[in-house]
């Protein structure tokens, strides 16, 4: 199935899923803050990052836990739709595992997961699909960055597999979530939306979302 077709499947059941509790999308600030202590400084301004260099990826060994990832990150939403939410967090995390396969991508991997993060909330925001080849270097570029980074080799397993959960979990969502307005458009939710897109991009990399752009290099900094 391709990946748009993935996508505009998984809007339909995580519509089903989320019901009126995707109305009101929350940003995740606070993992999105652990991703950027992961990545490090942002670059100066008028510097873009490296081009995508051959790393080995930061495999998420620790024991699965999706149910508990997913129940952290609805304790954002009102008390009210968490067990939607929570619901809609772990559908969202079997349809990354659908996209790993399809793209090709290492099972696992917590560069791939930050690629997911980074792209699912700059499709959200700028209204537009990542094309693959764009996306797949992105993954190639945060693979080099998370291995030069003793931080992330230095992480216990339990929190690389928290990181990797959580970050495929909201990015997969946000580009879910994405089709889903787009099938059935709702001028104030996509406010809400956008805004919640912004805040996580702003506090996962430290810019301004005007200064972010993913094209072929994966990600530059205008």
């Amino acid at each position: 199935m391709p990946r748009l077709q993935i996508l505009r499947f998984a809007a339909a059941v995580l519509a089903c899923a989320a019901g009126a509790a995707t109305a009101q999308v929350a940003p995740s600030t606070s993992l999105a803050e652990q991703m950027r202590a992961m990545l490090g400084k942002p670059a100066a301004v008028g510097v873009a990052p490296a081009m995508p260099q051959a790393a080995a990826p930061v495999i998420a060994n620790g024991a699965p836990q999706i149910r508990q990832s997913a129940t952290e990150l609805a304790q954002r939403f009102p008390a009210q739709h968490r067990a939607a939410m929570t619901k809609a967090f772990e559908e969202s995390f079997a349809f990354w595992q659908k996209l790993e396969t399809q793209l090709g991508l290492a099972p696992n991997d917590v560069g791939a997961a930050t690629a997911a993060f980074i792209a699912g909330n700059y499709a959200a925001f700028m209204q537009q699909q990542v094309p693959d080849d764009n996306f797949k270097a992105l993954v190639a570029q945060m693979q080099g960055t998370l291995a030069r980074n003793p931080g992330i080799s230095q992480a216990s397993p339990a929190m690389k597999r928290q990181m990797y959960e959580q970050l495929a979990m909201v990015g997969t969502f946000m580009a879910v979530y994405r089709e889903q307005l787009k099938q059935k458009p709702n001028p104030a939710e996509e406010v809400n939306f956008r805004n919640a897109a912004k805040a996580n991009l702003e506090a996962g990399l430290g810019l301004a979302v005007e200064r972010i752009q993913i094209g072929p290099q994966g990600l530059v900094y205008r």
